[in-house]
């Protein structure tokens, strides 16, 4: 189970236990218990935490790797205004869509991936043949080929977790993924949605709207769309309607929703109907990735076989000629 699934999970174990009635204390005992492994430890951690007199939400904050911000964030606010079950059952959402979106991206890549690695494995048979090559000599010749490419994942691996650990670099890092066609589409679509929902969660919880504005901008997960929403905040502190201080670069759907959802005093609703709208966007986005991307790399893979093919024969045809 992956471990936004694992989280969906726990969560929705909480929101049902809560909603039944339950002491805190009982279910974190009853979803520890289901529990393996790392989050096992997790929970064990947080329950022994709130039976000292902590909040969950402290407790939360400790485990920084097992909880994300937005987890904690919300479930603080929904302390303050007693809804924890709805907090957690809108987390259980939350984490259900991420995941249905990661198993989308698996299975675009997944495929791709084993079709050059078996390419890497028959490819280097073509010199097994011309050359008369040894075992040693193919293996070394499939590492050749595998090396390069894990590792340039590495490096680019690396320089994305030295970006995202910059600010003025991860502002690069996101005006670049914006660019690259569909892909960044479905991130605009993601981290908007992204937005909705936290603000929503918080806004439901009791926040006040100007901090609800103002959390849910830094929780985008996106610099550059953070900036797009980051005057709604500012617009809602003066006391003016937020929707007139949103990048008029959003889609003007979005901002013509939020504008009734003020204006008609059901603010919850549109903004929900712009979390629907955006995520089914991005899963239909990502969706088409998946699709695209295994064929542009079955198309390299061809015609670097093609290549390969042609400079084995070349040189049998050279050994000729001499």
């Amino acid at each position: 189970m992956t471990k936004t699934a694992k989280r969906a999970a726990f969560y929705h174990d909480l929101a049902v236990m809560l909603e039944a009635g339950l002491p805190i204390l009982r279910s974190l005992d009853q979803v520890t218990s289901g529990l393996e492994g790392h989050y096992k430890k997790v929970f064990a951690d947080v329950r022994k935490s709130v039976s000292r007199g902590d909040s969950i939400s402290e407790a939360m904050a400790g485990h920084k790797i097992a909880f994300d911000k937005l987890d904690v964030l919300l479930v603080r606010a929904a302390e303050t205004s007693g809804n924890l079950p709805g907090c957690f059952r809108s987390l259980t959402n939350w984490y259900e869509f991420v995941n249905r979106l990661h198993r989308t991206i698996k299975k675009g890549l997944i495929l791709p991936i084993f079709i050059f690695h078996f390419a890497a494995l028959i490819v280097p048979l073509i010199y097994t043949n011309i050359r008369n090559l040894t075992l040693g000599g193919y293996l070394l010749s499939v590492l050749r080929i595998l090396i390069p490419f894990y590792m340039s994942f590495f490096i680019l691996f690396i320089i994305y977790k030295l970006m995202r650990s910059n600010r003025g670099l991860n502002v690069i890092l996101d005006v670049l993924l914006q660019r690259i066609p569909i892909l960044g589409k479905a991130l605009l679509q993601l981290s908007i949605c992204r937005f909705s929902r936290a603000f929503n969660m918080l806004y439901q919880a009791g926040v006040p709207i100007t901090k609800s504005l103002a959390m849910a901008t830094e929780l985008t997960g996106n610099s550059v769309v953070s900036g797009l929403f980051k005057g709604g905040a500012i617009n809602a502190a003066a006391g003016n309607a937020a929707w007139e201080g949103f990048s008029k670069q959003l889609p003007p759907e979005y901002i013509n929703l939020w504008q009734i959802g003020e204006e008609t005093g059901e603010l919850e609703k549109t903004v929900d109907k712009i979390a629907e709208i955006s995520g089914d966007k991005a899963d239909l986005l990502l969706s088409l990735c998946a699709i695209w991307f295994p064929i542009i790399i079955y198309v390299l893979i061809s015609i670097w076989i093609v290549i390969q093919i042609f400079k084995g024969y070349a040189n049998i045809f050279s050994r000729l000629v001499i």
